[in-house]
Protein backbone atom coordinates (compact mmCIF):
# COMPACT_ATOMS: atom_id res chain seq x y z
CA UNK A 1 0.00 0.00 0.00
CA UNK A 2 1.40 3.39 -1.05
CA UNK A 3 1.32 6.40 1.33
CA UNK A 4 -1.24 9.07 0.45
CA UNK A 5 1.23 11.91 0.96
CA UNK A 6 4.63 11.62 -0.64
CA UNK A 7 6.06 14.42 1.49
CA UNK A 8 4.72 14.09 5.04
CA UNK A 9 7.30 16.55 6.37
CA UNK A 10 6.06 19.27 3.99
CA UNK A 11 2.43 18.59 4.93
CA UNK A 12 3.33 18.74 8.64
CA UNK A 13 5.13 22.05 8.20
CA UNK A 14 2.17 23.53 6.29
CA UNK A 15 -0.23 22.42 9.04
CA UNK A 16 1.98 23.88 11.78
CA UNK A 17 2.38 27.17 9.85
CA UNK A 18 -1.38 27.39 9.27
CA UNK A 19 -2.17 26.71 12.93
CA UNK A 20 0.41 29.30 14.02
CA UNK A 21 -1.03 31.90 11.65
CA UNK A 22 -4.57 31.31 12.98
CA UNK A 23 -3.30 31.56 16.58
CA UNK A 24 -1.57 34.88 15.87
CA UNK A 25 -4.66 36.29 14.12
CA UNK A 26 -6.96 35.21 16.97
CA UNK A 27 -4.84 37.18 19.46
CA UNK A 28 -6.13 40.37 17.84
CA UNK A 29 -9.82 39.47 17.77
CA UNK A 30 -10.37 36.97 20.57
CA UNK A 31 -10.30 37.20 24.37
CA UNK A 32 -6.76 38.61 24.45
CA UNK A 33 -7.46 41.02 21.60
CA UNK A 34 -10.40 42.63 23.40
CA UNK A 35 -8.53 42.66 26.73
CA UNK A 36 -11.73 42.17 28.74
CA UNK A 37 -9.78 41.88 32.02
CA UNK A 38 -8.92 45.61 31.84
CA UNK A 39 -12.50 46.93 31.94
CA UNK A 40 -15.04 47.39 34.71
CA UNK A 41 -17.93 44.95 34.59
CA UNK A 42 -21.20 44.37 36.36
CA UNK A 43 -23.56 41.47 36.81
CA UNK A 44 -26.98 40.99 35.24
CA UNK A 45 -28.70 39.37 38.22
CA UNK A 46 -28.65 39.29 42.00
CA UNK A 47 -27.83 35.58 41.84
CA UNK A 48 -24.76 36.25 39.71
CA UNK A 49 -23.69 39.12 42.03
CA UNK A 50 -23.97 36.79 45.04
CA UNK A 51 -22.07 34.02 43.23
CA UNK A 52 -19.27 36.45 42.38
CA UNK A 53 -19.40 37.85 45.96
CA UNK A 54 -19.97 41.46 44.83
CA UNK A 55 -23.62 41.88 45.95
CA UNK A 56 -24.17 44.72 48.45
CA UNK A 57 -27.83 45.64 48.79
CA UNK A 58 -31.22 45.21 47.12
CA UNK A 59 -33.03 48.51 46.55
CA UNK A 60 -36.68 49.62 46.63
CA UNK A 61 -38.46 50.77 43.49
CA UNK A 62 -41.77 52.02 42.14
CA UNK A 63 -42.96 51.77 38.52
CA UNK A 64 -44.86 54.75 37.07
CA UNK A 65 -46.68 55.22 33.75
CA UNK A 66 -46.00 51.69 32.57
CA UNK A 67 -48.35 48.74 32.75
CA UNK A 68 -46.30 46.16 30.84
CA UNK A 69 -44.30 43.24 32.20
CA UNK A 70 -40.86 44.04 33.67
CA UNK A 71 -39.72 40.40 33.76
CA UNK A 72 -38.51 40.12 37.38
CA UNK A 73 -36.90 43.57 37.55
CA UNK A 74 -34.99 44.21 40.80
CA UNK A 75 -32.49 47.03 41.30
CA UNK A 76 -29.44 46.48 43.53
CA UNK A 77 -26.06 47.90 44.43
CA UNK A 78 -22.98 45.81 43.79
CA UNK A 79 -19.25 46.26 43.91
CA UNK A 80 -17.66 46.76 40.50
CA UNK A 81 -15.14 44.21 39.29
CA UNK A 82 -12.94 43.18 36.42
CA UNK A 83 -12.52 39.73 34.93
CA UNK A 84 -9.44 37.64 35.54
CA UNK A 85 -6.69 37.83 32.93
CA UNK A 86 -7.50 34.41 31.47
CA UNK A 87 -11.20 33.91 32.30
CA UNK A 88 -14.46 35.81 32.65
CA UNK A 89 -15.38 33.43 35.47
CA UNK A 90 -12.69 34.95 37.71
CA UNK A 91 -13.87 38.04 39.65
CA UNK A 92 -11.33 40.69 40.65
CA UNK A 93 -12.85 43.44 42.87
CA UNK A 94 -12.16 46.88 41.47
CA UNK A 95 -9.88 49.27 43.35
CA UNK A 96 -11.14 52.82 42.85
CA UNK A 97 -12.64 55.72 44.79
CA UNK A 98 -16.04 54.69 43.37
CA UNK A 99 -16.18 50.91 43.82
CA UNK A 100 -20.00 50.50 43.87
CA UNK A 101 -22.54 50.67 41.06
CA UNK A 102 -26.27 50.47 40.47
CA UNK A 103 -27.36 47.31 38.63
CA UNK A 104 -30.68 45.78 37.58
CA UNK A 105 -31.90 42.22 37.79
CA UNK A 106 -34.23 41.77 34.84
CA UNK A 107 -34.53 39.47 31.89
CA UNK A 108 -33.25 41.31 28.83
CA UNK A 109 -36.24 41.52 26.55
CA UNK A 110 -36.09 42.45 22.89
CA UNK A 111 -39.11 44.75 23.17
CA UNK A 112 -37.66 47.24 25.65
CA UNK A 113 -34.69 48.32 27.72
CA UNK A 114 -34.19 50.00 31.10
CA UNK A 115 -31.75 52.92 31.26
CA UNK A 116 -30.58 55.53 33.75
CA UNK A 117 -31.87 58.89 32.55
CA UNK A 118 -28.99 61.12 31.46
CA UNK A 119 -29.90 63.92 33.88
CA UNK A 120 -29.97 61.40 36.76
CA UNK A 121 -26.26 60.60 36.38
CA UNK A 122 -25.45 63.77 38.34
CA UNK A 123 -26.94 62.09 41.45
CA UNK A 124 -24.06 59.60 41.53
CA UNK A 125 -20.60 60.22 42.97
CA UNK A 126 -19.13 59.55 39.53
CA UNK A 127 -20.63 58.58 36.19
CA UNK A 128 -19.75 57.32 32.77
CA UNK A 129 -21.83 57.90 29.66
CA UNK A 130 -24.65 55.60 30.84
CA UNK A 131 -23.70 54.19 34.27
CA UNK A 132 -23.45 55.72 37.73
CA UNK A 133 -20.81 54.85 40.32
CA UNK A 134 -20.87 55.27 44.10
CA UNK A 135 -18.38 55.71 46.95
CA UNK A 136 -20.66 53.85 49.40
CA UNK A 137 -23.10 50.95 48.81
CA UNK A 138 -26.28 53.10 48.88
CA UNK A 139 -28.05 55.78 46.85
CA UNK A 140 -28.11 59.27 48.38
CA UNK A 141 -31.21 60.25 46.39
CA UNK A 142 -33.98 58.63 44.36
CA UNK A 143 -32.78 57.77 40.85
CA UNK A 144 -35.21 57.68 37.95
CA UNK A 145 -34.79 54.99 35.31
CA UNK A 146 -36.48 55.08 31.94
CA UNK A 147 -38.26 52.20 30.23
CA UNK A 148 -37.86 52.58 26.48
CA UNK A 149 -38.78 50.33 23.65
CA UNK A 150 -40.16 49.94 20.20
CA UNK A 151 -43.92 50.33 20.04
CA UNK A 152 -44.42 50.86 23.80
CA UNK A 153 -45.34 53.86 25.86
CA UNK A 154 -42.22 54.79 27.82
CA UNK A 155 -42.46 54.60 31.58
CA UNK A 156 -40.29 55.32 34.59
CA UNK A 157 -38.94 53.40 37.54
CA UNK A 158 -38.02 55.31 40.68
CA UNK A 159 -35.27 53.57 42.66
CA UNK A 160 -34.20 54.37 46.24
Amino acid sequence: MKPVFKRPLLVGLILIAGYSLLWIMSKGIGWYGYEQWKYRHGTTSIDEAKRRKVFSKELNFKVENYSGELYNFKPYVEKGFTFGHHSSEVTVPIKTDFPYQLSFDYTNHQGFGIFIKEQELSKFDSAGAVWGYLRQPFLKDTVVLEIRGEGIHSGEIKVW
